[in-house]
Formats: C-alpha cells, sequence, structure tokens
C-alpha cells in the first residue's frame, strides 16, 4: 500500500515555552526533552532476547510519531496539545477525553500524558480518516508512569482514557463529525503470535506499514533511545534519515551551476550539534530525478530526507549507492545521529528476515510456557491479552 503521511492536526502553538516547562514539570525532568521512547534496530542477537524476555509486538505503521499532553484550561475546557521530536506543539480545543466512571462525560483528564501516532487510513468507500493510534501512557492525572510495566501502563490507557472517550462517543454518536481525528488503542500481542501480525493484521491495515516494533513488557517506560523497543523491518525497508546536500555541476558559463542537471546528492550524518558528516550519495536514475525533483531542482538541499537501504535496484539500475529516496521528514530538525546510524548498519548486516522470525515462534512460546510455569502465572493465548493493571 502507498503510504500517504498526515500532517499533525491543530492549531500551531508559536510560544510553547510554557508547555515544555509543563511536561517537564509532569515527567519530573530537570529540563524539556522529548520524552517519546526511541526503539533500536533489530539485529540477529535479538532473537535471543525476544525469546528470553517477554515482548509484545505490533505493526510499525508508515504515520507521525506525536505525544499527547492532555490538559483542561482556566474556563474548565479541555484541551489536547499535540507535540513531536522537532518540539512543535498543535493546540486541537474542546477534543474531550473524559474522566473514568463519570455518564456526564464533562469532566475531563488533565495532567495527562498519552503516546501514539497519525496514520491516514483509506477506507473502503475511498475517504480519507484520520486516527490517532494509542500505544502508551506516560503519566495520567499527574501520576507519572514511567518507572511501571508495560502491562501496567497499558491498563491505564485503555480503562482510564480510551474506554471513556469510547463510550463518549457510543452515547454521543452525533459528536463523530466534529472529531477532527479518532482515537483508537493500537493492537498488540505476544511475540509468539508473530503470524498473527503477518498474516492477519498487516495485510487488513487501511495504511501503510514499513516493519514491526517490539516492546518488553516488565521494562520501565525509557525516555530517549530505549534498548527494550526494538525496530525490526525488511532488508530493503531499513532506512535512515539523513540531511542532503546537492552538488549541481557547472555550466558552460564561468561561475554558474546548471541547475537543469542532475546533482550529486550527499548524504550526511549528524555528529550533534551543527555537525555533519558525509556518509554516501543518493541513488537515483536521471529519469527519477527529472520526474521527481526536476521542477524544484534545490528544494532538497539541506532537508533531512528518509532513504532506505535496496541493493537490488542498485544493481538492477547500475547506482553509485543503494541508499533509496523514500521521503521527506519534515517532523525532524536533524537526521539521525550517528551512533543511530551505525545501530541502522548493524541491522542491516545482521538481518533478520521474515521467515526467521516465524521459524522462531515455537522455541518462544516454549521459552514463554516455562517461565510461566516456573512463576505459576496463568497462560493466556497471548493474544490482546488482558490483565489488570497494576497499582
Amino acid at each position: 500500500m502507498i503510504s500517504t503521511v498526515p500532517n499533525i492536526p491543530g492549531e500551531f502553538v508559536k510560544d510553547n515555552a510554557h508547555l515544555k516547562e509543563k511536561v517537564a514539570a509532569l515527567l519530573k525532568l530537570e529540563s524539556y526533552k522529548f520524552p517519546g521512547a526511541q526503539p533500536v534496530s533489530f539485529g540477529a542477537e535479538h532473537l535471543t532476547e525476544i525469546e528470553q524476555e517477554d515482548y509484545f509486538v505490533a505493526e510499525k505503521s508508515d504515520g507521525v510519531r506525536c505525544l499527547a499532553l492532555l490538559t483542561v484550561n482556566e474556563r474548565k475546557e479541555p484541551e489536547v496539545y499535540l507535540f513531536d521530536r522537532k518540539n512543535n506543539f498543535y493546540v486541537v480545543r474542546n477534543f474531550r477525553f473524559p474522566i473514568p466512571g463519570d455518564p456526564s462525560f464533562r469532566k475531563c483528564l488533565n495532567n495527562t500524558i498519552i503516546d501514539g501516532e497519525f496514520v491516514l487510513d483509506k477506507e473502503p468507500d475511498g475517504r480519507m480518516q484520520l486516527r490517532f493510534l494509542l500505544f502508551d501512557c506516560l503519566c495520567i492525572e499527574s501520576k507519572v508512569l514511567v518507572s511501571r510495566g508495560l502491562m501496567s501502563r497499558l491498563g491505564y490507557l485503555k480503562s482510564d482514557i480510551i474506554k471513556p472517550h469510547h463510550e463518549m462517543i457510543k452515547k454521543n454518536p452525533h459528536m463523530l463529525k466534529y472529531q477532527p481525528f479518532l482515537v483508537e488503542f493500537k493492537e498488540q500481542q505476544f511475540t509468539y503470535h508473530l503470524d498473527v501480525v503477518f498474516n492477519e493484521i498487516i495485510p487488513k491495515l487501511k495504511h501503510g506499514n514499513d516493519g514491526l516494533i517490539f516492546t518488553a513488557v516488565n521494562a520501565p517506560y525509557m525516555m530517549g533511545t530505549c534498548k527494550k523497543m526494538l525496530k525490526w523491518k525488511p532488508l530493503n525497508e531499513n532506512s535512515v534519515d539523513f540531511k542532503a546536500s546537492l552538488i549541481f555541476p557547472g555550466s558552460s558559463l564561468p561561475g554558474v551551476k546548471d541547475y537543469t542537471a542532475k546533482p550529486k546528492i550527499n548524504l550526511l550524518v549528524w555528529q550533534g550539534d551543527r555537525e555533519y558528516k558525509v556518509f554516501d550519495q543518493l541513488g537515483i536514475t536521471e529519469e527519477e530525478w527529472k520526474e521527481q525533483f526536476g521542477k524544484n531542482p534545490k528544494y532538497m538541499d539541506g532537508k533531512i530526507i528518509e532513504c532506505n537501504y535496496d541493493p537490488e535496484v542498485q544493481e538492477r539500475l547500475g547506482l553509485p549507492s543503494p541508499w533509496r529516496f523514500m521521503r521527506y521528514r519534515d517532523d525532524k530538525l536533524d537526521g539521525n545521529f550517528q551512533s543511530v546510524v551505525d545501530n541502522v548498519l548493524n541491522s542491516i548486516r545482521d538481518a533478520v528476515s521474515k521467515e526467521q522470525l516465524i521459524e522462531h515462534m515455537p522455541t518462544i512460546k516454549k521459552a514463554w510456557t516455562k517461565r510461566k510455569e516456573q512463576s505459576g502465572e496463568p497462560q493466556a493465548d497471548g493474544r490482546q491479552a488482558k490483565k489488570p493493571r497494576q497499582e
């Protein structure tokens, strides 16, 4: 499926210093930083890890990662502040996340931070529907949850945030037409049900998919790079966010560049601060350049672009590099840091195929069963496992 990546809804907030302070205060941070957990790339060594430890797995949507701060203003009106990795904030006013147990749905959640991603689904009738798929909860009503395990955090997310919202919509269906987006829980399975994700969930998706996300069940929420959150992609879906630097050839006039010609497109890796280092160049044909970028040839220069690794296309088209343009990453201020690029390269060199993952399922299931027997925990089938949240 060709994916259409959505824009974050809401009104852009120019002065967001007070919102950053609020997020930092709620999460007990000394200063603001984007608190979203960032996965590491899946390598062969992680086959052992997902065997030895309980993990959830979900499809990796081709969407926009976004956290949401749920607040109530001084006029008792709900406000949802959506914020991304570029530290941009967008406010959606009067979007209601009612507190649980209130049949009037008048009082809304305050001082709450949830994690998710926006996707643009193509419905059977051709309509495009924006959805906010939620998969974690960092804080609810000023209660910080990041030190708790995933099962506990998901318990709060599903029962105290998503469920009351859905009950409100069910009893007031007329509200749907005023909602700028729909809210849903992102379905997750225990890892030994990988076949369900591959064979049932992904084929039925209404949006793009570029892999899987594994999240450790018992690990706390780790702000920043999280080694207990693993990002698996098929080999040709492994991607890196680079900064593009265009070098156009000279024209027949001294000192004048020929902007009608295809430039050499250097791919730069972020070293921190404002420093970048040349890594490789973009693999692109003359025809592709003219068709996709020829009308505005200088636009790409300095932009952050996501490139996937595809050596098969490189060999077939005789390209100088296997790195292929996927899309602009206007949601990011910088490209991937050097260590992130190194992890992706290690993942490429140490790639695990879909077939290897599925072949490993019986081993994962056997190890999971043994852990449950030793701990005395009941054994569910692991599909959309339901477990009471732990206070």
